[in-house]
């Protein structure tokens, strides 16, 4: 049976009009790192334009009281709603980020999304954009919560769901490029799993997401022993000889060589 998730401490929720969001201690959120009244003003119209109403400050991500799905060196995520029953992922763009606009990780998620990859992207404007938002756990409380009977198959089946968006993703050459620590850039909804944040994502280097993903599962992280056990996996050698076959010629021969190492038969 799988076992509930690890609950872990969340903020407060609080939900404000996006009119309110020129306020303290909304502000700091709206303008990171540093509240700018003028900025947050043209950030509103933003929001309005992308036709967000209300959002809401939840999640383990904290600025002072505040509550955040998350942060990254491009942008913070919050809730939004707008007409009808959905829920956003909005993404603001940090005042010191490293880039202009959210235009170029738009464009690449939503090249992702073409191949059935990442939380659908939806509306862009310089500083804003919103996204489906995926609510699920992250990988690693999945795996640690997957115990007794069937626990392996349902294993064994995520890696392979992800492995097989991770493929998609070299064919169409786009490299995530934070898929190192797939903690913080996967989420499970159900049994799905969903690449997130193409904030460092590019077309302009070789695209490694299949190897740089497996030695994530399998060899590298705190999570691989857990999953190697679960998978009855002795020794990651032959994982890594596929590996290595793949990045050398990323055939359907040799992808399928390389998840027949974990169990997987096509």
């Amino acid at each position: 049976m799988t076992k509930p998730a690890p609950v872990r401490p969340q903020t407060i929720p609080e939900t404000i009009e996006v009119n309110q969001f020129d306020r303290m201690p909304y502000l700091t959120v709206l303008t990171y790192p540093r509240p700018d009244l003028k900025q947050a003003k043209s950030r509103i119209k933003q929001l309005v334009e992308l036709g967000i109403k209300q959002v809401t400050f939840e999640g383990r991500t904290k600025i002072g009281r505040l509550g955040l799905v998350g942060i990254g060196t491009v942008g913070l995520v919050v809730n939004g709603t707008g007409d009808g029953d959905g829920v956003y992922a909005v993404k603001i763009r940090r005042a010191d980020a490293n880039r202009e606009s959210m235009a170029e990780e738009f464009r690449l998620t939503q090249l992702a999304n073409r191949v059935r990859v990442g939380a659908p992207a939806f509306k862009c404007t310089r500083d804003v954009m919103s996204m489906r938002y995926i609510k699920g756990v992250e990988l690693e409380d999945y795996v640690r919560a997957a115990t007794g009977k069937g626990s392996a198959r349902r294993i064994r089946e995520l890696a392979h769901a992800l492995l097989n968006q991770c493929r998609k993703l070299d064919l169409i050459g786009l490299d995530h490029g934070q898929l190192s620590n797939l903690r913080k850039h996967v989420i499970i909804d159900g049994e799905m799993p969903f690449i997130i944040d193409f904030e460092s994502a590019s077309q302009n280097r070789t695209a490694k997401n299949v190897t740089t993903a497996a030695q994530y599962l399998f060899v590298g992280s705190r999570l691989s022993p857990r999953i190697k056990r679960a998978l009855s996996i002795k020794s990651h050698d032959q994982i890594l000889e596929a590996l290595r076959r793949y990045k050398g010629d990323m055939s359907d021969e040799n992808y399928v060589r390389f998840l027949g190492t974990f169990g997987v038969t096509t």
